[in-house]
């Protein structure tokens, strides 16, 4: 690896500082400690991205303790990094029959759907989006946002926009992305669902020579198996031994797949 190595795009998800229970780390520094870490790490990833490059950055926090994401904010912030986009992952959501609208033909009743956690408490609501912090050099960096894309609803903006030119809009910063609720111990406390590292890395675009994305805390390797969909190069570092070798194996499964 020489002076010349640079990164491309950086997708993570580090600890959150809010107890969650890991092999190799524990996850409960006092909060001044813990953002100084993330200033650290802010810092060590603007040295070895490209100037045209972007940091997405997943990051939660806990219903008594909301300002965390935001404090985290200033650190990049504080080492150079300009936050370009702030994206909202919705984990789960409820919509009422009032609010769906007359034009909409998938549910005439309304639905709930997602990944739900209640919390007992009585002074705070359910906690069911997390944040991810689109970071650049610039903070004008050009994306590719009819990548990640969606149809329109309505069919007649496609001939009254003179800039529309395909049934595909903004997906917008609102992104819905469930995982299934897990009735076993799971692999690992905090997964970093597969399609929300790809939607970051597509959203960045690739069209790059010797494109390479990172994932500083890759745990069971969902930046990895992103990438490997998406025929891309990656590198990532790891703490814990057991988390690697999981990721290790799920890799190899899915270059496997990846090949047929």
């Amino acid at each position: 690896m020489n002076n010349e190595f640079k990164i491309d795009v950086i997708v993570t998800s580090p600890p959150y500082n809010i107890g969650k229970k890991y092999n190799e780390y524990y996850d409960r520094m006092k909060e001044d400690g813990y953002l100084k870490w993330l200033y650290e790490i802010a810092q060590k990833s603007y040295s070895v991205l490209k100037f045209n490059g972007s940091f997405f950055l997943n990051i939660g926090e806990t219903s008594s303790n909301p300002l965390v994401p935001f404090n985290a904010v200033n650190k990049f912030l504080n080492a150079g990094y300009k936050l370009q986009n702030t994206i909202h992952w919705i984990k789960s959501i409820s919509i009422e029959k009032e609010d769906i609208g007359n034009s909409n033909p998938l549910c005439a009743e309304g639905f709930s759907i997602g990944h739900y956690k209640p919390i007992r408490s009585n002074r705070f609501l359910t906690n069911i989006h997390e944040y991810v912090f689109h970071f650049t050099k610039t903070g004008n960096l050009p994306i590719d946002k009819l990548s990640i894309g969606v149809p329109y609803q309505d069919k007649t903006n496609i001939k009254r926009w003179k800039s529309v030119s395909q049934d595909r809009k903004d997906r917008g910063n609102v992104w819905f992305i469930s995982y299934p609720t897990i009735q076993r111990e799971r692999s690992h406390p905090a997964i970093f669902p597969e399609k929300l590292a790809k939607l970051c890395i597509k959203l960045h675009g690739n069209n790059t020579k010797d494109f390479i994305v990172y994932d500083p805390f890759m745990g069971i390797g969902s930046t990895a198996l992103a990438c490997i969909e998406l025929g891309i190069d990656f590198i990532g570092t790891e703490i814990d031994l057991n988390y690697i070798e999981y990721a290790n194996e799920s890799i190899a499964k899915k270059r496997i797949l990846a090949s047929k």
